[in-house]
């Protein structure tokens, strides 16, 4: 199965019990059965397909019971990882009051696609970190053009 990519940014808002409506054009692509956990930079929330999440969970497998590193990175990962949540009949979905207070969401939010997965962000933090990106673009460019060659 051919995986489809998420894109673009939608303005929405979390209701009084951390509810929120997954934007209709990531409803399709998210599927069913998904993930809510912490982003890789600990700076928002992420939202996996299963198929995406399977892979992650695939990576972790890997990792030596002996190993102290690796197994500090599972360990945290996990516990801020909640699997097996779909979109009830209005397309909603809890986003957990621990992610929520470790990310600082408030009621206004911002879903960001960022291909392979979701990324929800407070509206203020992202805007002020879509504005050094916007004044940093050129460089960034450079870096994934050399970094990621075709």
């Amino acid at each position: 199965m051919a995986l489809l990519a998420f894109s673009g940014s939608f303005d929405h808002s979390l209701d009084s019990k951390g509810r929120v409506i997954i934007p209709a054009s990531f409803r399709e692509a998210l599927g069913e059965n998904f993930t809510i956990t912490i982003n890789p930079t600990k700076t928002a929330v992420a939202i996996y397909p299963k198929e995406v999440w399977d892979g992650q969970l695939e990576r972790l497998s890997h990792i030596n019971p002996m190993d102290k590193v690796g197994l500090q990175y599972e360990r945290y990962l996990m516990s801020v990882s909640f699997s097996g949540n779909s979109m009830d009949a209005q397309g909603r979905v809890l986003i957990p009051a621990k992610l929520r207070a470790k990310i600082g969401l408030t009621k206004d939010i911002v879903f960001v696609g960022l291909n392979h997965f979701i990324e929800v962000w407070d509206a203020e933090v992202y805007a002020r970190m879509e504005a050094q990106t916007e004044e940093d673009f050129d460089s960034l460019v450079d870096y994934v053009y050399e970094k990621y060659p075709t």
